[in-house]
């Protein structure tokens, strides 16, 4: 994957500046690392279920001027989807493909910028601007090479604990295409939704917290012309997770593992009524650490 080592360099250089922003103190942070196994996994253009092993490392903090994410996923899809054999529907490889997933994401605090509670207003905490990115690369047949950028407004819903933050970004992406003439693809900048939330609770004498995230992205035109036009792609990722090292008599809220269930709508933008492969309802196993 030649253009995976670009990319990787990229998120690091973004995340040591996301973990230690210049003159600016840290009041919480956290880094996870954990895996997970999907065995219902959907690749447009191929009808059937591909597996799906995922590494992932996250790192968010708290800061002086407002809050900062990372999340690095590394993929390995199985047989059904190898790397780079063009015509491979319904064939076996010896080689599956794997992707890197990247989502930067920094957020300017209304209320810490103002050092007031302005910004708390009716079911909001605070109101604060985020921009970040997105940079993706695979090596199979369709070698998407993904990079998208985002800005726009961030709420935080009060809550009685955990979090829940509900961006409205406006978004561009452009990515690459094996199948265009050209290779290249670039989308309309279009409107997006993003929100993530967690909210702890417990089930008799078991710590459990319900987190996950939702993306929304309105139709984003053609990546090329003559290219089927994209429709609304929804992606949900809501996970129970056990924190089993509590649970266990030992250090609370350092491991965890837990069930989940990925609703993917049109996925990559691709409709059902032009692409095999689109509609995604796949439940997944996960366990990590915090570091």
């Amino acid at each position: 994957m030649k253009r995976l080592f670009p990319a990787l360099a990229v998120a690091s250089v973004v995340s040591m500046a996301a973990a230690a922003p210049a003159s600016a103190e840290i009041f919480f942070q956290d880094t996870y690392v954990s895996v997970r196994n999907l065995w219902q996994d959907k690749q447009p253009g191929y009808a059937g279920a591909v597996d799906e092993a995922a590494l992932n490392i996250s790192y968010a903090n708290a800061y002086t001027y407002g809050s900062n994410f990372v999340s690095l996923d590394l993929e390995n899809f199985g047989h059904q989807d190898p790397a780079n054999i063009i015509g491979y529907q319904g064939q076996k490889a010896t080689s599956s493909s794997m992707e890197f997933y990247g989502v930067f994401r920094t957020t300017l605090s209304g209320n810490a910028l103002t050092n007031s509670k302005k910004f708390a207003i009716g079911p909001f905490s605070d109101i604060g601007f985020e921009v970040g990115a997105d940079i993706c690369t695979q090596d199979d047949v369709f070698a998407s090479y993904k990079r998208m950028v985002v800005a726009g407004p961030q709420f935080s819903i009060a809550m009685p604990k955990g979090f829940w933050n509900v961006s409205l970004h406006i978004s561009k992406e452009w990515n690459t295409d094996a199948y265009a003439p050209k290779g290249a693809t670039s989308f309309d900048a279009v409107p997006e939704l993003e929100t993530a939330w967690l909210y702890p609770f417990s089930v008799g004498s078991v710590p459990v917290k319900f987190t996950g995230f939702l993306n929304v992205v309105a139709p984003k035109g053609r990546g090329y012309p003559g290219e089927a036009k994209a429709g609304t792609e929804i992606l949900a990722h809501p996970k129970l997770m056990v924190d089993v090292g509590a649970l266990m008599g030992g250090k609370p809220g350092q491991f965890d593992a837990g069930v989940g269930y990925e609703y993917w709508y049109n996925k990559f933008g691709n409709q059902s009524k032009n692409l095999v492969g689109t509609q995604q309802n796949a439940f997944f196993v996960e366990a990590g650490y915090h570091f």
